[in-house]
């Protein structure tokens, strides 16, 4: 190896080396708004512009929902989106009113409470199955209302009942 060729050698290591040494620095930003082309498959399609949806925003469409951030509904803390009633009915049980209240889709665990026109409650926790019932008893016969439900992560909903 000639003296001319090893030296070009060593200056190509030593200008390797000080590349090396850089600190790199990828900034933190999202990307924002616009947007129309889309893709599709099947029965889904996804427009708008490439990036992240802004952190703690949802947008939602039909059965779907779009939440931004780093791996949104991840954690245990929030809702759903799908809490509801699924019945209030009211039934003679013995000579005795009693009205059921059904909560669907919440998150085990999560607290509820539900509330009468007559500022009656029961308070209750989400189970396993993200269910919760809450139960009425010795109601006036022909009563009739709504029964509106809280849940702890700040859902809410109302159904309208009928006692015989």
């Amino acid at each position: 190896m000639s003296r001319l060729s090893g030296m070009g050698f060593a200056a190509t290591l030593l200008m390797a080396s000080a590349g090396m040494a850089q600190v790199y620095d990828v900034p933190w930003f999202t990307m924002d708004a616009g947007g129309a082309m889309g893709l599709s498959g099947g029965a889904f399609s996804v427009s708008g512009t490439t990036g992240q949806h802004d952190a703690g925003a949802a947008m939602s469409g039909g059965t779907f929902t779009l939440e931004g951030g780093f791996w949104p509904g991840a954690s245990d803390d929030g809702c759903t989106g799908g809490e509801h009633i699924k019945k209030a009915s009211c039934k003679d049980r013995n000579g005795s009113n009693q009205l059921k209240v059904l909560l669907v889709e919440g998150r085990p665990g999560d607290t509820f409470t539900v509330t009468l026109a007559d500022n009656t409650s029961k308070s209750g926790n989400i189970n396993n199955k993200g269910k919760g019932k809450a139960k009425f008893n010795d109601r006036p016969p022909a009563e009739s209302g709504t029964a509106s439900a809280e849940w702890g992560c700040g859902a809410s909903d109302s159904k309208d009942y009928t006692c015989p």
